[in-house]
């Protein structure tokens, strides 16, 4: 009852996608992704009325080839989504057609090997009836297809454990990164779904027992399935919610986190730059921090030399991130020509490249950047907290 009552859920969250599509019939990425969802529920549908399909069907062990065969096809259609998330181009498209090439010939070959092995036990069989026989483990001798099946999958989860890990870093929406997290966290749990069931036909063909490495076996299938499901819908059905919202109060608190020690520095050097009353909100709190510490820069500009940048960027490189290396080291020094009471330089370095990412100029971005030049401060021991 609880795989059926997990397989309905899954079902409604497979709706979902499945309602966008006919709304936006074009959208190849989304036709991926309700193909993914679709065999990956069917799968977890299947087996939770293994004993009633195989009954019906009347052959033995067919529902646990079948949800192989659905598993194998979610596989290498998510890997197929994570392509065209990030190039509809020809090559990507090619790599498409082998990925569902691949599928097909595994598929193929699961199916073709399932028939040659004879069934252990007779669908009348007490052990059969009784339903202990879906909940155990085969040994590697009456299911080799699930050998394969597994060889197969764990191929495909780690390509798709890469593929889903790189779109994460590069997706801008805060709600959509969460959910290719999730899909990423809920391939890993397959990796070790895998390795577990290996354990258990080792331990199965040895003649242990397997009792609890099957339970772990359908726990980690299910919790890998739900993060899929919930990782690729929650784009959708978080908004309604408030997911988005509270993901964005949380992000807004993290940033905040990361920006007061770097604001903390400026402040005790150029006090001016904090502004009454501090917002209450997290995202206002946000901006605000970003804000005073850009100031700070261009207040404490005049102390930044351009020759001493130069001497600067020779000793950042080969660090990591060198640039927020370089903004920190710049900003310490000015500080520290300041508060030692030297006169301003004479030749004044442009400050553009110490306050502005390079690769974009919106407030997400240079927030993210002023948190990478805090991160640098605390990495190499630019500043003390303490001053």
């Amino acid at each position: 009852m609880a795989q059926l009552a997990v397989a309905l859920a899954c079902w409604a969250m497979t709706a979902i996608k499945i309602v966008h599509l006919t709304r936006q019939p074009d959208n190849l990425p989304l036709g991926y992704m309700c193909l993914t969802q679709t065999a990956i529920t069917l799968a977890l549908t299947v087996q939770a009325i293994a004993p009633e399909l195989d009954r019906t069907l009347g052959v033995l062990g067919l529902s646990r080839a079948l949800g192989n065969c659905l598993t194998l096809i979610a596989g290498a259609a998510g890997h197929a989504l994570f392509i065209l998330l990030t190039a509809q181009d020809e090559p990507a498209l090619r790599q498409v057609r082998r990925d569902l090439t691949l599928s097909a010939a595994s598929v193929a070959a699961v199916m073709a090997l399932f028939p040659l092995t004879p069934a252990p036990y007779d669908l009348a069989d007490q052990y059969v009836r009784s339903t202990a026989y879906y909940t155990a483990t085969p040994t590697p001798a009456e299911a080799p297809h699930s050998v394969l099946y597994l060889i197969c999958l764990g191929w495909w989860m780690v390509h798709l454990a890469v593929a889903a890990t790189r779109y994460a870093r590069i997706v801008a929406r805060p709600l959509l990164a969460v959910g290719t997290r999730l899909i990423a966290g809920g391939v890993l749990v397959g990796l070790a779904y895998i390795a577990a069931k290996l354990a258990a036909m080792i331990a199965a063909s040895a003649g242990t027992s397997t009792v609890v490495l099957d339970q772990v076996v359908l726990m980690l299938y299910v919790v890998a399935i739900l993060a899929v499901l919930i990782g690729g819908t929650v784009p959708a059905w978080g908004p309604r919610i408030g997911v988005d919202r509270l993901l964005d109060s949380l992000l807004a608190r993290r940033d905040c986190r990361r920006l007061r020690p770097l604001w903390q520095i400026v402040y005790d050097v150029v006090p001016q730059i904090a502004l009454r009353p501090r917002p209450v909100q997290p995202g206002l709190r946000r901006i605000r921090l970003a804000v005073e510490i850009l100031d700070g820069y261009v207040l404490l500009s005049p102390w930044m030399s351009a020759r001493t940048e130069q001497k600067v960027r020779r000793h950042a490189e080969g660090r990591r991130d060198p640039e927020a290396v370089i903004a920190a080291k710049m900003l310490t020094l000015a500080i520290a020509r300041k508060r030692a009471g030297r006169p301003p330089v004479d030749d004044p370095v442009a400050i553009r490249s110490f306050v502005e990412p390079q690769e974009h100029t919106d407030a997400a971005a240079q927030v993210q950047w002023l948190a990478r030049i805090a991160r640098a401060m605390r990495r190499h021991s630019v500043i003390s907290p303490a001053r």
